[in-house]
């Protein structure tokens, strides 16, 4: 009818498809994020990996709700979160089963011996397994000082992400039953800068949830707004804007990551400090206080680092999606590469059991035997998780969507 202005989509761009790249990044980043884990004070600024991995899933979870709505009209937060869980929780319980055994196992032997800074069995479980099966190991081992996990130490961003897909479900329904979705875009990345000045100033929030960067989780959920907003055949300033946003965004998290690796200091590469160190002789509450004076004033990796790979990656998932011959992002489709991709989840839940069992005896010096290590058990700990498991519970979530027919 004339004179009636029509409701603006909820998402112009074409359906989000396969992206391969995207196998491709979480392929290099499981290597990455399992490197640092087998030498933590030698490649520290790899850990923004993690940021990447944040803001890809806050993407495509946000893109793929949009798509509903655009769809149906809404979002079907049940539904959505029945899925969740069959690709999740299969692996995650199979997993802390594996490690409650072992631990079971370890303490039986070698009673008071083993190295859990003193915990009990009961203990253990109480303080690492029930949190890592609940998404609460964020909240209950705070990433750093002067509390944090000692054998699950990964499940914190777990945690996190898990938090915020329970989250951006209610969200998402708010975005397309009252077309809210430049609001909320414009509320998270007011939401992302308020917590990086805050980092930046070296102030890390309750339960240094700051350090854990929700704000990648955020940005990730601008982007996908973004891409929503941009035509299926966007115009060339569209396309260049993108493009060579990523070009700049890549090269900076390609510099970030390599800012703070000691090993490169012998060959004059530039080094900033990732945190302050302290004295290993302090408790851990002494530790955390020094570290936080330090930083408050000092130059120190975490403090803006983290800031810019978030805010980088939002130009590159948008060039991932819409040009997929974008030259970094071919590179990434590496059959082998990808490969490891579609393995990243099983190898992100296991690859620290065998970090605990044959890298740490590993003398530190060491570095190329503790990462070749840690890659071959991760591997060797993971294949079954993944063949037996994560594949059959991947089936099962696809099926979800599946209509029922009926009887003959």
């Amino acid at each position: 009818m004339a004179g009636i202005r029509a409701e603006t989509p909820i998402t112009v761009a074409p359906r989000l498809r396969n992206v391969p790249s995207f196998d491709g990044v979480r392929g290099v980043g499981v290597l990455m994020v399992i490197a640092v884990h087998a030498a933590p004070l030698k490649l520290e600024s790899f850990s923004s990996i993690l940021d990447v991995f944040l803001a890809l899933s806050a993407f495509l979870v946000t893109t793929l709700l949009l798509e509903e709505g655009q769809r149906s009209g809404t979002v079907s937060v049940r539904r959505f979160l029945t899925k969740r869980a069959w690709r999740l929780l299969p692996a995650l319980y199979v997993t802390l089963a594996v490690v409650t055994a072992v631990a079971a196992v370890l303490f039986a032997v070698a009673g008071d011996e083993v190295d859990l800074q003193g915990f009990t069995f009961g203990g253990f479980v109480t303080r690492e397994i029930l949190p890592a099966g609940l998404y609460v190991y964020n909240l209950v081992n705070p990433l750093g000082y002067p509390t944090q996990g000692v054998a699950l130490y990964q499940m914190w961003s777990l945690s996190l992400e898990q938090q915020f897909y329970v989250l951006i479900a209610f969200l998402a329904l708010l975005m397309v039953t009252r077309r809210w979705i430049t609001q909320m875009a414009v509320l998270m990345a007011v939401l992302a800068v308020g917590i990086q000045v805050a980092r930046a100033t070296g102030h890390f929030g309750p339960l240094n949830l700051w350090l854990q960067r929700p704000d990648a989780l955020m940005l990730g959920v601008v982007a996908a707004v973004i891409n929503s907003r941009i035509p299926e055949t966007p115009t060339e300033r569209q396309r260049r804007a993108y493009t060579v946003g990523a070009w700049v965004g890549a090269a900076a998290i390609v510099v970030l990551m390599t800012l703070s690796i000691a090993p490169l200091q012998k060959f004059g590469y530039p080094y900033v400090p990732f945190l302050p160190e302290v004295d290993e002789t302090l408790s851990a509450q002494q530790a955390f206080e020094v570290a936080m004076a330090e930083l408050s004033t000092g130059n120190f990796w975490v403090k803006w680092a983290f800031t810019i790979t978030n805010w980088a990656m939002v130009p590159v998932l948008i060039c991932m999606v819409r040009s997929p011959r974008w030259l970094p992002g071919r590179a990434l489709t590496v059959r082998p590469i990808r490969a490891v991709g579609r393995m990243s989840y099983s190898l992100y839940l296991i690859h620290t059991l065998p970090i605990l069992l044959f890298v740490l005896p590993i003398p530190d010096g060491n570095l190329p035997a503790r990462v070749l290590v840690a890659w071959i058990t991760a591997f060797v700990f993971a294949w079954p998780l993944y063949q037996f498991v994560e594949k059959r519970s991947m089936a099962r979530k696809d099926r979800v969507d599946t209509p029922k027919v009926a009887a003959a």
